[in-house]
């Protein structure tokens, strides 16, 4: 009886130390290594290697691009915003007019493809500019669609 009653005790003891420790260790900290951290430690070692070194060419060449990706892009900043207003607008009313939500979704949707293009063929334009040894500096950059920081 002695022996089972310093068993059920010594059980008890691990259980609530066990149960301390894990209140004790961060939620976040058990984080599974994935195929992903691997790429962000070669990104940031390509990005420690240093900035490109863009010539003055290249780099005026790059501002103009930039003012023109953002004029486009503020124009369909602006018609996206007045098209998510009037869906609240439509999603609000008493009598739902659910053809006229799904066409302005459709909408949204149709504007929001445009900047992706905008920014693909900006990117693609960005990179002919590059040389080789850019290009790959560049492509391994994920803020690439901003190029304020060469």
């Amino acid at each position: 009886m002695k022996t089972i009653c310093i068993s059920i005790l010594l059980f008890l003891t691990v259980a609530v130390s066990l149960n301390a420790q894990e209140a004790l260790e961060p939620q976040g900290s058990r984080r599974p290594v994935l195929v992903d951290d691997v790429n962000e430690e070669r990104i940031s070692n390509i990005r420690k290697s240093g900035k490109l070194t863009l010539n003055p060419d290249q780099r005026e060449q790059i501002k103009k691009l930039q003012v023109e990706m953002q004029k486009s892009l503020n124009q369909l900043n602006n018609q996206l915003r007045e098209k998510q207003a009037r869906l609240q607008t439509l999603e609000a009313q008493d009598a739902v007019d659910i053809k006229a939500i799904y066409k302005n979704i459709d909408e949204q949707v149709k504007l929001l493809a445009e900047q992706m293009k905008l920014r693909a063929a900006y990117k693609q334009k960005i990179r002919s500019l590059l040389n080789n040894e850019q290009r790959v500096r560049f492509d391994a950059r994920e803020d690439q669609i901003d190029c304020t920081d060469f």
